[in-house]
């Protein structure tokens, strides 16, 4: 039997070793991301800890370790590639402004799984013309592969996102999310097929995700697989992402009705996600926001228990830290059989 206070001491220690491997990346950057990235390993090491003890811990400084190193190679080349360009032309960029956005996140294991599989991401720079020029990114994964291996593809996805999107210069915010998916993929495909012996499709590891982007007065999503993306405002419920599922699919094509889809027992099998594929179609879409509408990021824990209508009441009645507190509590009530996750944001 573990020790609390043994535990409680290698958490604090683990949480300070975290902290001064941060250091390790440029200062612009730790500015930005560092605090979120800190409560995050914190949360993910409780997490670990409790679902599966010191080997749990083990496998998650396996992920953190490889993410670091990647990620500070990247953004010390992108800080010497800044360097490189001119002072005026930096400064010459034309900014929109920024919409003031109220967010919360909350993931849980459900009643039914042994792993939570699902990971979550928002970011909301702190530096002005980060902000003006990139905006709030918000991002939700569901992994697939079974045994924690899902696990590992999900917070590939949703950490390769943050970087890529925060490091490309365009203002095309579509490209710019659909290349980070793109490039998520192609590392969670190289990862499958780096294993020996290879594996078959079938037991590869992969991820639905959805990625939001609040800039100015319009909201950016890309898709892959059927997490979703909804916009909420008077009362109504609106999806913006695509599922990419068989039954979604039969429903478009007016094959089956809303009502079929609903208990459909091919519900569940998408025909497109992260990782399984050397390459992957990424679906985007951009609508314009305004004061009062609310944002809804979820994966399919949430969203095939919860009628539309009892997401739509909660999440306006609440604000969103309590919003998705009980969403998941909702959707545990209503079975629990998957992992839920939630992001919520208020336009203000």
């Amino acid at each position: 039997m573990n020790n609390p206070a043994s535990m409680r001491h290698d958490g604090a220690f683990s949480q300070r070793l975290y902290r001064l491997l941060l250091r390790c990346y440029p200062a612009q950057f730790r500015l930005l991301y560092a605090r979120e990235m800190a409560l995050t390993f914190r949360d993910s090491y409780r997490e670990a800890m409790q679902q599966r003890g010191k080997k749990g811990v083990l496998r998650l400084w396996g992920i953190v370790l490889y993410d670091l190193i990647v990620s500070i190679f990247i953004e010390h080349l992108s800080a010497f590639k800044e360097l490189l360009n001119p002072i005026e032309e930096r400064r010459s960029k034309n900014y929109m402004s920024i919409t003031t956005i109220v967010f919360a996140q909350r993931s849980d294991i459900g009643l039914k799984r042994e792993f939570n599989e699902d990971s979550v991401l928002s970011i909301q720079p702190e530096d002005r013309q980060v902000m003006e020029s990139k905006g709030i990114l918000f991002v939700v994964a569901d992994g697939l592969g079974g045994h924690t291996r899902g696990e590992v593809a999900s917070q590939l996805a949703v950490n390769t996102i943050r970087d890529v999107y925060y490091q490309q210069e365009s203002d095309d915010r579509e490209a710019s999310l659909r290349l980070a998916m793109e490039q998520a993929n192609a590392l969670i495909y190289n990862k499958n097929t780096a294993q020996t012996p290879k594996a078959d499709e079938d037991s590869m590891m992969g991820t639905t995700c959805v990625a939001a982007v609040v800039q100015g007065d319009t909201v950016y999503v890309a898709n892959v697989g059927d997490s979703r993306a909804y916009i909420m405002r008077d009362g109504q419920a609106r999806q913006i992402s695509l599922d990419h599922s068989m039954v979604a699919q039969q429903l478009r094509e007016g094959l089956i009705t809303k009502e079929q889809a609903r208990d459909h027992p091919d519900r569940n099998k998408i025909y497109r996600c992260l990782g399984v594929h050397e390459n992957v179609e990424v679906d985007t879409f951009s609508e314009k926001v305004q004061a009062g509408d609310l944002l809804l990021l979820c994966t399919d824990g949430l969203s095939e228990l919860v009628p539309e209508e009892e997401v739509v009441g909660i999440v306006q009645q609440y604000e969103p830290q309590q919003s998705v507190q009980r969403l998941i509590e909702r959707a545990n009530e209503m079975g629990g059989k998957d992992n839920i996750t939630a992001v919520v944001a208020r336009v203000a």
